[in-house]
Formats: structure tokens, C-alpha cells, sequence
């Protein structure tokens, strides 16, 4: 899983654990969910997006607003050297300023729209992939399996690996070919952390904890003081410090008001809060170098015939260093192609970022077309920006398994896996 695609799975998943049913209650979250007005302006993502509906009692609706003008144009593909790496789907990539690392992912990937438990094909092995060379080589293994709830973060010459299903973190020495398990990690160290330069952010209870990569070395900031507190909670690494943001602790969590996004920013010395954003729910940012983007398209109106007035999107573009929030690009909420949007692979690195369909370059604000190259599977892949290049590996394909038809059932059947990659190039 890439690491957009990470971002917004747990924002979902952390917004339908704080609905107020009982005991893991997922028939009445599901009831909730048919008693709200959907209609959704995109095939792809509506899984993931329905959960947010759930949680927030909202409806999805698009924006409103008639797309005009040419499709964006869809930039090149060239297949890469297959990687020497046994076939699979939902690896780990980053790249760490001279090299994609590609490391772990599974031979039984669930297939989509399914509901599966995880299983125990999760890989270790990686390779690492020079764009200036066009070559692959081995490295060594990670200490744990790899694979989907597991982040990869850059930081300055190294790469942290954070296991979701061990709650331990991992140094990764590329020019060392060398892992290490990190010691003294702070209680409570969870949620999606965040990195800039060579730190790294994440929250560990109310709190935020930082681990220098260039000392090996954590720290605990001050506690937020602001009030009212945040919850559904994300930190965001920026130039201008930690960014953490979430709705109004103090706000009913019913679904009857909309929660709109907050942001605290710790300077270094101090936090203070920024101006209100303009969006609810959404809350996966990330860091372009110059302003945090959250490139979710969608947006909500609080369900039940426009319970909120009017729609609010789940996206936006928040500067932290003056406080100002914008809405996204009219062309990446509404694609000028409509709901025919590309090939779906999520990856965000520098001012590049890949989302449903689309590239958007937020130093330019230009827009692409991500097409399907031949021979790509549709699902299952990995990508990783490496100064503007996006490199895709691995991924599957899925059939409908004809064995299991009938009212209700959504099965498929593995078609097949592959060890390709493949780079875009504006």
C-alpha cells in the first residue's frame, strides 16, 4: 500500500472507531450507512469514502460545479527492468533522494470490495531501484514482514520503517545495506507518522514525539495547550514544524454538525492554532514543500437532504507558515474527463502527487491524465515520486469468481501477479 492510500485508510478507519456503537457494532454502522443520502461522482475509492459517510453522517456529493476544457495531458510511460524480486502486490516504497526502496507486500492479496482478514503471505525481502541507472539491486530484508498498515518514511540518509502489526520501528541504512531495531521508543507511539528532512513525527497519546535519524535520538515536544482540544488527529511534518490537525474535540460527534478541520502548529518554541480550514473529514495531508495539500476530491453535506446547508469538500490546500487554507484546483475535484479518471495509483512525494486518476504538481499547479500503461495490473501496486518521476511496482489483477455468484456476493479470483515496474515522466 502506498503511502496516500495508507493516509486515507486510517483516517477512515479512526473515524468509524469513534462512532458510539457497541463492541466492533459493524451491522449498525452499516445500518447507519443505508439510512444516509449517497450519491458519489466517483467509481474509484467509494469503499473507503462510504466509511467517512458512515462516520460523520454525511452524504458524498460532488461538487457541483460542470468541468470544462481538454483532458489534462497524460505525460509518458516506459516499462522499467523487472525487479529481482519474486511477483506481488501491496509492497512499501520511498525514495530516498537517490534510490526507490521497494520492500515486502503479499502473494494473497484480498481482492477488492472484499472484506478479509490479513493473511500470512506478508513478504520481507526488498530491492532498491536507481532511476540514473536504470538498475535494480537486493538489500537486505526487513526484521518483519511488509506490507499494508506498514509505513516507509524517508529521513535524511535512512529510512524508517514503523511495523503496524509489531508496534516496533526499524532504521533502514541504504548505503550500509543495514537494518536496526530503534530502542526507547516512547509509550503509546501510534497513528501515521510524518517526516521532514531528518525528523520524524509522530503522536504518541495527546502528544507529539520526534525521532532525529542524524543523533538516533527522541524527544517529546510540550503538550498542546490550546483549547478546545483536537480530536481524530493527524501530524504532519513541515518546514514551519509539526502541523496537527483534527476537528473540535468539544463538538457533538453525531453527524449533526459538520467538523471542520483545525490545525496547531508548534514552532519550535511554542503552539498556536491557525485559522479555521474550509474542509471536514478528510484530514490526509501532505507535506509539498511549500504548503500541506490533502488531495481528497470529495465532499459532504451531512446526509438526510443537505443536513448541513450545503456540501463541504474533504479536501484542501493549507499553508501553515500564514495560516491560509484554500479549496483544491477545480480540475483535480472535478476531472475533465469525469468519472473515466485513469489508472488509480496513490503516491505523494515533493510537490508531486498521484491520486484517483490524476497527477497534480503543486509547484505548478498543472494537472495530468494517469494512464494505465500496457501490461499494468489494476490493482495492488506501489509507486514512489523520485524528483518528479513516479516509479510503479508489482500489483495484480483480479477476475470474478464465477463459483460464487448469487445475492450479495462480491468474490473474485487472482488472475495474476507480476515483478514489473514502471516509470511516468511528465
Amino acid at each position: 500500500m502506498t503511502e496516500l492510500e495508507q493516509q486515507l485508510r486510517e483516517a477512515y478507519v479512526e473515524r468509524l472507531g469513534a462512532l458510539d456503537l457497541s463492541g466492533g457494532d459493524l451491522a449498525a454502522a452499516r445500518r447507519t450507512g443505508a439510512r444516509m443520502r449517497g450519491r458519489r461522482r466517483l467509481a474509484v475509492g467509494a469503499a473507503a469514502i462510504a466509511v467517512v459517510a458512515v462516520a460523520i453522517g454525511g452524504s458524498m456529493i460532488g461538487s457541483g460545479r460542470m468541468a470544462v476544457g481538454p483532458s489534462s495531458p497524460s505525460g509518458q510511460w516506459r516499462e522499467l527492468p523487472a525487479a529481482p524480486l519474486s511477483p506481488r502486490a501491496n509492497a512499501e516504497s520511498v525514495w530516498t533522494g537517490h534510490e526507490v526502496i521497494v520492500l515486502g507486500g503479499e502473494t494473497e492479496p484480498c481482492p477488492p470490495n472484499a472484506d478479509c482478514a490479513a493473511g500470512p503471505s506478508g513478504l520481507r525481502d526488498g530491492a532498491a531501484f536507481d532511476p540514473t541507472t536504470n538498475t535494480w539491486r537486493r538489500i537486505a530484508s526487513a526484521p518483519v514482514p511488509v506490507g499494508p498498515g506498514d509505513r516507509l518514511l524517508a529521513a535524511g540518509d535512512l529510512v524508517v520503517l514503523r511495523s503496524a502489526g509489531t508496534s516496533a520501528w526499524f532504521v533502514f541504512d541504504p548505503a550500509r545495506n543495514h537494518w536496526l531495531r530503534l530502542r526507547d521508543v516512547p509509550k503509546g507511539v501510534g497513528g501515521l507518522p510524518s517526516s521532514y528532512g531528518s525528523l520524524v513525527y509522530a503522536l504518541a497519546g495527546r502528544q507529539v514525539v520526534s525521532y532525529d535519524a542524524s543523533s538516533g535520538a527522541w524527544s517529546t515536544l510540550p503538550p498542546d495547550p490550546i483549547t478546545p482540544a483536537l480530536r481524530q488527529r493527524r501530524v504532519t511534518a513541515t518546514s514551519s514544524g509539526p502541523v496537527v490537525t483534527g476537528v473540535d474535540a468539544t463538538k457533538p460527534h453525531d453527524g449533526s454538525v459538520p467538523p471542520i478541520i483545525l490545525a496547531d502548529v508548534f514552532d519550535g518554541t511554542s503552539w498556536h492554532r491557525l485559522p479555521a480550514t474550509g474542509q471536514i473529514a478528510g484530514n490526509s495531508w501532505t507535506w509539498t514543500g511549500t504548503r500541506m495539500v490533502d488531495p481528497e476530491p470529495f465532499t459532504l453535506d451531512g446526509g438526510e437532504v443537505d443536513g448541513w446547508g450545503r456540501a463541504y469538500p474533504m479536501g484542501g490546500i493549507l499553508d501553515p507558515a500564514s495560516g491560509t487554507w484554500t479549496s483544491l484546483p477545480e480540475a483535480l475535484v472535478n476531472a475533465s474527463q469525469g468519472d473515466d479518471r485513469g489508472w488509480v495509483v496513490s503516491a505523494a512525494g515533493g510537490s508531486w502527487i498521484a491520486v484517483l486518476g490524476q497527477v497534480y504538481d503543486d509547484s505548478t499547479g498543472r494537472l495530468y491524465r494517469l494512464d494505465r500503461p500496457n501490461g499494468a495490473p489494476a490493482y495492488g501496486t506501489t509507486a514512489a515520486w523520485a524528483d518528479g518521476r513516479l516509479v510503479v511496482f508489482g500489483g495484480t489483477d483480479f477476475n470474478e469468481d464465477t463459483s460464487c455468484r448469487g445475492p450479495g456476493s462480491t468474490c473474485a479470483q487472482l488472475v495474476d501477479l507480476t515483478n514489473h515496474a514502471w516509470l511516468w515522466t511528465p
